[in-house]
């Protein structure tokens, strides 16, 4: 992890962590638990209740407090109509929470990946001045972190490109929040996935809610096909794709694939076919050893898929847009 990240965050007592909604303002934040020489009891996570974050802070042994927020999938649901009272709401539940931390550990500060909710606890923050760090992991910054970047003291990228949107006075470029373990700090381990052939070797992982178009693609052309070993995460909203899958030999068709998993398997990976999300692609790249097939969510916010997508082939990494995907089989073929 970037340095500049590391001992700006490690010079606080108590870090209150905000990010929800999506793996990719969730996972990062675990990231950054693993990697700060902060233990877990001066950390506070805050989120929406009986929510994903709320999940992964328990299990990960964070304390968790909530807010009221909204999770919009679209700007163009009548639900958006609620948004400002959701925010005002969580303004003012953040606060309160934010107030008690303050009179037990002064030296306190928020971090945020942005998500539901981030706008109202980051504005609290900024309410009681208190220091705001966010961190911004996409070519094309989301809606929370435009509006939080007025207010913050720092503005970390995971990609240079993303400074034109800000004040570029606050902003440093530190690249994607991953854990230690995409460090090679996993050789010791016993994984729960393996490669069980001598094949060449094919990752495909789309996303926590997975894809069925890239799925449904892979077991048209490759049912009754040996030529390669496909390990596939499935996404929870794919599970019963499980058994098509089956028809393909040598496949391992997952529900889902630990992030331990995932950097044990990269390491002997020949090609890994994913969307544009800016954490997993670093994730994916981490040992420089695997090849990128990029086919890019077609409605992410400010498509910021594909700009991430073109930072990559800018690596040598080839990009796919959805609608080309009947092609899919000769870009494998051609990139394995």
């Amino acid at each position: 992890m970037h340095q500049k990240l590391t001992s700006t965050l490690s010079q606080y007592d108590k870090i209150v962590l905000v990010g929800g909604g999506t793996g990719g303002h969730i996972q990062p934040i675990v990231s950054l638990v693993h990697s700060l020489d902060i233990e877990s009891n001066n950390y506070l996570w805050i989120g929406g209740a009986d929510s994903t974050e709320e999940k992964t802070a328990k299990e990960n042994d964070i304390e968790f407090q909530s807010i009221p927020t909204l999770k919009l999938e679209t700007t163009r649901s009548w639900r958006s109509l609620l948004y400002p009272f959701y925010t005002i709401a969580g303004f003012w539940r953040a606060r309160q929470i934010l107030q008690v931390q303050e009179k037990t550990e002064e030296n306190i500060a928020v971090f945020s990946k942005g998500g539901p909710g981030s706008v109202a606890i980051g504005l609290a923050a900024w309410s009681l001045y208190i220091p705001l760090h966010i961190h911004e992991s996409d070519t094309v910054p989301g809606r929370s972190n435009k509006i939080l970047a007025k207010f913050a003291n720092t503005i970390f990228l995971g990609f240079a490109s993303a400074g034109k949107y800000f004040d570029t006075k606050k902003c440093e470029i530190v690249g994607q929040i991953l854990d230690p373990m995409f460090e090679g700090q996993v050789s010791s381990i016993k994984h729960k996935i393996e490669w069980k052939t001598s094949k060449k070797h094919i990752l495909v992982i789309c996303g926590s809610q997975g894809s069925r178009a890239i799925f449904e693609e892979i077991v048209k052309n490759y049912a009754g096909n040996d030529e390669y070993e496909w390990i596939i995460s499935l996404g929870k909203l794919n599970t019963r794709m499980k058994k098509n899958f089956e028809k393909i030999p040598d496949c391992q068709a997952l529900e889902w694939i630990a992030q331990i998993d995932i950097a044990h398997l990269i390491q002997d990976t020949d090609l890994a076919i994913t969307r544009g999300s800016a954490t997993t692609l670093a994730e994916l790249t981490a040992f420089q050893s695997v090849k990128l097939v990029i086919i890019p969510l077609p409605y992410s916010a400010g498509n910021h898929q594909y700009y991430n997508a073109l930072e990559y082939e800018k690596m040598g990494h080839r990009v796919l847009e959805q609608k080309n995907l009947h092609q899919l089989t000769e870009t494998i073929q051609y990139n394995v």
